[in-house]
């Protein structure tokens, strides 16, 4: 039997834990080990360390320390994203093949530096794109490569984040186009890859417009933060997160180490990500995209349609956030949650197509993500749902190109041209 591969995990927070560190230590004996954990942050480091049953694993705050010292096969980056490409050019070049956390970068320069790490050691890097594993994408996936609707013409795609999922990333670093490009790159990144994944093509011409529409500078008051907040009892945006242990320990406790505070004013003035946005693209093969992003919506929801030569797939899916922190609620939101999808096909009529229920994390996609990257062996064919490299840029390359049009009030005539020009 071949000994498991050796994962070192980069970045502590609270994805990390319950996505990578537990099933690594305990989901897959044959297979995997997980050998080191490193952060800068040495007090949420530790804290990480004893949530996730592992006390006694190594712990580093240098990387260079830790891929010398724990001689990993590979390393997992779930760091804040802006910092994914440095930590992905310096594992690529050390030989370690890299499992990267959505999405796999935050600017078009980080893409070039990227794909030049992995050309120059041929090394192998993945991204966790773990939409690709929902049952209704994978199932969407299916009907279109069957040809059940034709081939594809065009694409509508919306979605909204309520007030209570969707206000989340205004209290932590995503805020900040500096940390995470934004909602266009850090969220909409999960439904780019989608979309691309579909049309079967690289976007091209691209326009948008967004703004802060909602959140920052449009409150009626503000805070620093959410702790402490002389407005608390008249913000429906106030939260208490301490009340949950793995907060606690994670964040207020290592507050000290590195500043960052998770639970922010929704408020602030300096917020500059979007919380609206729509794009418009069009792919190289004339497939044409119209896409839309609503921070701040009462119900959370999205909404594809795929207009093909045959027919129509028309998949709709509202959810219910009270799982996030939040004094706001929606009565009588039970009636609205649930999903469904049809095909709509001339002279033959319309077809509802059932979708298949999938125990775990994002309705069922994390376990089957963790078992393809982390359950087989390193020697199998790579499936379709593993996102390589390349898959995860084009991604990001949407969401660059959207702020740069949204920066400029210009169309970017050819978004491939991003990966080109420095």
């Amino acid at each position: 039997m071949l000994e498991p591969k050796r994962y070192l995990i980069c970045g502590t927070g609270g994805r990390a834990l319950g996505m990578f560190a537990r099933p690594l230590l305990k989901d897959f004996p044959d297979t995997a080990r997980l050998v080191g954990l490193f952060d800068p942050n040495p007090a949420r480091l530790a804290a990480f360390a004893e949530l996730a049953g592992a006390s006694g694993l190594p712990i580093f705050t240098d990387f260079e320390r830790a891929l010398r010292e724990t001689a990993p096969d590979a390393v997992v980056v779930c760091s804040r994203d802006c910092t994914h490409a440095e930590y992905l050019c310096r594992s690529l070049a050390a030989g370690k093949r890299t499992i990267s956390e959505k999405p796999v970068c935050t600017t078009a320069e980080q893409c070039r530096e990227i794909l030049s790490a992995r050309d120059d050691s041929g090394s192998r890097g993945l991204v966790t794109h773990n939409v690709r594993y929902d049952p209704a994408y994978w199932l969407i996936k299916r009907l279109v490569e069957e040809g059940r609707i034709g081939a594809i013409r065009s694409m509508d795609f919306r979605e909204t984040l309520d007030r209570r999922h969707g206000a989340d990333y205004f209290r932590r670093w995503h805020r900040m186009k500096a940390n995470s490009g934004g909602l266009l790159i850090h969220k909409a990144s999960h439904h780019f890859d989608i979309l691309n994944w579909l049309a079967g093509s690289r976007p091209v011409w691209l326009s948008a417009q967004g703004s802060t529409v909602f959140y920052g500078k449009n409150g009626p008051f503000r805070s620093e933060r959410c702790l402490g907040c002389r407005h608390a009892d008249r913000c429906e945006f106030h939260v208490d997160l301490w009340t949950d242990e793995t907060n606690v320990r994670l964040y207020r406790d290592a507050e000290g180490h590195d500043g960052y505070y998770r639970d922010g004013c929704v408020f602030d003035e300096r917020i500059d990500a979007e919380d609206q946005a729509s794009v418009i693209y069009r792919y190289e093969n004339g497939v044409q995209v119209t896409f839309s992003l609503t921070a701040f919506a009462v119900i959370e929801s999205h909404h594809l349609r795929i207009q093909g030569t045959r027919g129509e797939l028309d998949y709709h899916v509202s959810y219910d956030t009270n799982w996030a922190a939040s004094n706001i609620t929606m009565p009588g939101l039970e009636t609205f949650v649930g999903q469904q999808l049809r095909l709509y096909i001339p002279n033959e009529g319309i077809r509802p197509v059932e979708i298949p229920s999938v125990e775990g994390g994002h309705g069922g996609a994390d376990p089957q993500l963790r078992r393809e990257f982390f359950g087989r062996s390193w020697d199998a064919a790579p499936t379709d749902q593993m996102a390589s490299l390349d898959e995860a840029v084009q991604a990001v390359l949407i969401g660059a190109a959207a702020s740069e049009s949204i920066a400029t009030g210009r169309p970017v005539e050819d978004v491939q041209d991003l990966l080109r020009n420095p």
